[in-house]
C-alpha cells in the first residue's frame, strides 16, 4: 500500500518547481493533495500533471490567492476541511524573493516579503494547529541556505535571508509546544535548484535584461557548489516524504540543508585571480 494512503496533504506554492515535485511526490503516494498557487495558468499545468500521473480529481483539491492575504490562508485551512474533512500534512513551501512589482522603497519590499515567507508560515500553522492535533499530523517549512549564510551579494537578498533565518528560528522555537499536541515540524533548506523562483523574481525587467541576468545566476550558483550543478527539484522529493512519514517520529525541531554542498562550499587557492 502508498505509504500516504488516507492521508491529506497541502503544499502551498505548488504549482511549479519545489512544490509542484513534492504535491506529485505525495500524490503519487497514495495522498490527496491541496494544490495551491496564484498563477492560474502554472496552476491548470500542476493539475494535469497530476491527472496525467493517474491522480482522480477526488484526491485534488485547488486553491488560487496571494498568502500575503489572510483570506488566502483561511481558505486553504477550510476548503481543505470541508472537502477531505482532516489535515495530515501542510508544507509551507511558497515564497516570494522579492515584492513581484516595483516598489518605492525597500521597506515597501521589506513589508510584502515577510508577509508571504514568515507571517503566511506562522498563520498557516496557527490555523492547521488544531485540525493536525486531531490527526498527531506534521509540518514541514521550506526554508533556504539563504537563511543560514550570505551566498550572493544582492540587495534583494538581505531581506530574503532574513525571512529564511525566521523560518528556521520559528520551527526550532515552536517545535517543543507542538510535540505536546502529537505534532512534528521540520524545516528543509534548499540551495541552489533549478526552479521557476529566479525567473519570477526577475519579471519586473525587461525580458533581454532578466534571461541574461537568469543566466549569469545560474552560473554562479554551478561554480558556487561542491556538486557544480543545480539541483533538480525531484531531488528534494524523498527528504521530504521521509520528513512527513509517520515512521519519522523522532524528527522534529530539525533543519535538513540539501544544497549541493553551497553552504560549505569556498574557493581553492587556484579560482583567485592573483
Amino acid at each position: 500500500m502508498p505509504r500516504f494512503t488516507d492521508k491529506v496533504v497541502i503544499v502551498t506554492g505548488s504549482s511549479a518547481g519545489i512544490g509542484k515535485a513534492v504535491i506529485l511526490g505525495f500524490a503519487k503516494e497514495g495522498a490527496s493533495v491541496v494544490l495551491h498557487g496564484t498563477n492560474t495558468e502554472r496552476l491548470a499545468d500542476a493539475e494535469k500533471a497530476l491527472h496525467d500521473a493517474g491522480i482522480p480529481e477526488s484526491r485534488i483539491l485547488k486553491v488560487q490567492g496571494y498568502l500575503n492575504e489572510d483570506a488566502t490562508h483561511d481558505k486553504i485551512i477550510n476548503e481543505t476541511i470541508a472537502r477531505f474533512g482532516k489535515i495530515d500534512v501542510l508544507v509551507n513551501n511558497a515564497g516570494v524573493g522579492r515584492k513581484p512589482s516595483n516598489y518605492e522603497t525597500a521597506t515597501e519590499n521589506f513589508d510584502y516579503v515577510f508577509a508571504v515567507n514568515v507571517r503566511a508560515v506562522f498563520r498557516l500553522v496557527e490555523l492547521a494547529t488544531p485540525h493536525l492535533e486531531k490527526t498527531k499530523g506534521n509540518i514541514i517549512n521550506v526554508s533556504s541556505v539563504a537563511g543560514i549564510m550570505k551566498f550572493m551579494e544582492h540587495p534583494e537578498l538581505v531581506v530574503y535571508g532574513m525571512t529564511k533565518s525566521a523560518v528556521d528560528r520559528f520551527t526550532k522555537n515552536i517545535n517543543q509546544s507542538l510535540a505536546k499536541k502529537g505534532i512534528r515540524i521540520n524545516n528543509i533548506n534548499p540551495g541552489p535548484f533549478d526552479t521557476n523562483v529566479v525567473n519570477r523574481s526577475l519579471e519586473h525587467e525587461n525580458r533581454e535584461t532578466a534571461k541574461a541576468t537568469n543566466t549569469l545566476v545560474f552560473k554562479f550558483f554551478e561554480q558556487a557548489t561542491a556538486v557544480k550543478r543545480l539541483g533538480h527539484p525531484d531531488e528534494l522529493v524523498p527528504a521530504f516524504l521521509l520528513l512527513a512519514d509517520e515512521k519519522s517520529s523522532f524528527i522534529t525541531g530539525s533543519t535538513w540543508v540539501i544544497d549541493g554542498g553551497m553552504s560549505t562550499w569556498a574557493p581553492e587557492a587556484t579560482d583567485l585571480n592573483l
